[in-house]
């Protein structure tokens, strides 16, 4: 770690070789010493905690009605027009759900460009960034689940990408989607079991230093609640009806812009898999970077490559995803 740095909010950063529970309890202390003000940084991971946890009641209370066979949208429209308050509770766990991953990305990227990766051992690192992978997923099984032409049209593409991969495609792809009546049931499963719990155990030591108070719980809520009451609910296709665009979620429009020329094997699994190599193995270089070695210049300089690298793809994703929400895919 570079002599002077410091988390924002002016918290100096725990020592490096703690475990991840050891760095929450130092954290935690330090915090509670320091009286670190709220700032951006320390405000994002308790508004998306907080969003978690409402998303998570108004997912459990959606699970009753919500049926992830036969005509699913049919289903999907009767929890939001006859069941009582179930647009309310759609629309709380829709833009909660956004909240969350959006609040979580912007407090990873936070940490990269101040370059935080170089606190953490690599097994945890690797853990923080497989939950982010691991929340993506859960917004994109979720967007199938509404069971219009989109979400089927988000299904069929991701089925049609795995099926791609050599000799694994085929199997991967089963695990993923079902076929049929059961389309649904596999993607209903990892939306409402797997990936959250995937999730909540791979972060469950780094979000204790985290934890909001009532005071985050009530602004998610009332902000929640305002979206709700004041946002229709988005028109949602159905899957018999004719459509001049039909697009996944936003996150995944840079793919599917880039699915229209490249082979959906490198764009779709390849390039993804590469870039998330280069985020996991930064760490790593960093630390070759600090120790004195012959190794330490070039590693240095790989270090920098790396970081670059990274933004400058994310950059670059960044404007494809523009891009296709303005013009379309």
């Amino acid at each position: 770690m570079s002599e002077g740095y410091k988390p924002a909010g002016g918290m100096p950063a725990p020592p490096r070789g703690l475990n991840m529970n050891e760095r929450s309890s130092v954290v935690n202390r330090i915090a509670k010493g320091a009286g670190i003000a709220v700032t951006f940084s320390t405000a994002m991971p308790r508004l998306g905690l907080a969003s978690l946890f409402i998303c998570l009641l108004s997912g459990i209370i959606l699970s009753f009605y919500y049926r992830p066979f036969g005509n699913v949208f049919q289903n999907v429209e009767e929890i939001t027009s006859l069941v009582p308050y179930g647009w309310f509770f759609r629309q709380i766990h829709y833009i909660t759900g956004q909240a969350f991953v959006f609040l979580m990305l912007f407090h990873t990227v936070d940490h990269f460009v101040r370059r935080r990766y170089r606190m953490y051992p690599a097994g945890e690192w690797t853990g923080l960034v497989t939950a982010l992978i691991a929340c993506f997923l859960t917004l994109f099984t979720g967007f199938i689940l509404k069971g219009d032409k989109e979400g089927l049209f988000a299904g069929t593409i991701l089925l049609n990408m795995l099926d791609t991969i050599p000799m694994a495609g085929k199997w991967l792809s089963r695990i993923f989607v079902g076929s049929g009546d059961a389309f649904f049931f596999l993607p209903y499963l990892h939306h409402c079991l797997f990936l959250p719990v995937i999730t909540a155990y791979l972060i469950r030591g780094h979000v204790s230093a985290w934890l909001p108070g009532k005071g985050f719980a009530a602004v998610a809520f009332v902000a929640a609640g305002t979206y709700a009451i004041l946002v229709d609910p988005f028109m949602d296709i159905p899957p018999e009806a004719q459509a001049q665009i039909v697009t996944g979620p936003w996150f995944f429009l840079g793919i599917q812009t880039l699915l229209k020329s490249w082979n959906p094997l490198y764009v779709g699994i390849l390039l993804p898999c590469v870039f998330v190599v280069l985020v996991l193995i930064i760490p790593a270089v960093s630390r070759f970077s600090g120790r004195e070695s012959r190794f330490k210049a070039k590693s240095g300089i790989a270090e920098k490559g790396l970081y670059w690298a990274i933004l400058a793809a994310s950059g670059a994703y960044l404007i494809l995803i523009v891009k296709a929400l303005v013009n379309g895919p």
